[in-house]
């Protein structure tokens, strides 16, 4: 438990340790999607089971992933334009948006000054690009590469699962009150856009994947072009199913395969 001074709230990051974990080991920062929490990785995609499992027949070394709170944020410092009632765009999809305007602020803040110091400082994880990764579903990973393209000396390596990403306003231009109402300030958030600050001999590993089936999918191809088109790579797939369990639960074991690449010998 944190309480937060970025946010003024009491906020919560799960922690999931190896057997025998001590200092040193290597992190993972994992995003949940929007509308969800922590606890649906956890007990929907049985992330606990699948790192164990991955650990104890060899096929992954020990390392933590620490999965921070983020409401309905992005995970970003929301832009929250004044002079705006947001109630027309809440009213147009009231179950989506539900709770919305309450879960945003300063949650970019909140990651790099709160929830990685404690992280390293209780459990010892390294600070290193080496021994970083960060990744996430829908919204998380929509969130994971913003903060990876930003800042590429950070992280080894971004996993966008199924990215909420959406086309700039007017059309599908994701929360305004976070992403502002403009093309202009929609770039400054979108990974598209902020994939022209990579270079391809500094960038992270990245790997972006989606369902068949996902509403998403077209937004997320065009993401893929665009990191094609800065000579960028990455692993791209698509797969069976949609935006849901039955298309990120099967896959766990290969996201922590791939975040673990380079994190040396598993302990067999």
């Amino acid at each position: 438990t944190l309480s937060s001074c970025t946010l003024s709230r009491e906020m919560t990051v799960r922690v999931i340790t190896p057997p025998s974990a001590g200092n040193g080991l290597p992190v993972l920062y994992f995003l949940h999607p929007w509308g969800l929490s922590p606890r649906y990785i956890l007990e929907k995609l049985r992330l606990p089971e699948h790192l164990w499992r991955g650990i104890a027949r060899g096929a992954l070394p020990p390392f933590i992933i620490a999965l921070p709170e983020g409401g309905k944020s992005f995970y970003v410092n929301a832009l929250d334009p004044p002079g705006h009632d947001w109630a027309a765009v809440v009213a147009s999809a009231p179950r989506f948006f539900e709770g919305a305007l309450e879960q945003y602020g300063r949650y970019g803040d909140y990651l790099w000054g709160e929830v990685m110091p404690a992280v390293e400082d209780r459990f010892g994880v390294r600070k290193d690009r080496a021994g970083r990764a960060i990744g996430g579903i829908s919204m998380g990973g929509a969130a994971a590469a913003y903060h990876a393209f930003r800042a590429p000396e950070a992280f080894c390596a971004v996993g966008m699962h199924s990215p909420a990403v959406f086309k700039p306003p007017p059309e599908q231009g994701g929360p305004p009150w976070i992403f502002g109402t403009t093309p202009e300030s929609f770039a400054e958030y979108s990974p598209a856009e902020l994939a022209a600050r990579l270079s391809p001999d500094t960038q992270p590993r990245i790997w972006l994947d989606c369902g068949a089936e996902d509403p998403l999918l077209e937004n997320v191809r065009a993401l893929h072009r665009a990191l094609d088109a800065h000579g960028l790579a990455h692993e791209f797939d698509i797969g069976p199913s949609g935006h849901n369990k039955l298309y990120w639960e099967p896959r766990m074991p290969n996201y922590l395969a791939f975040y673990a690449r380079e994190w040396g010998e598993a302990d067999g």
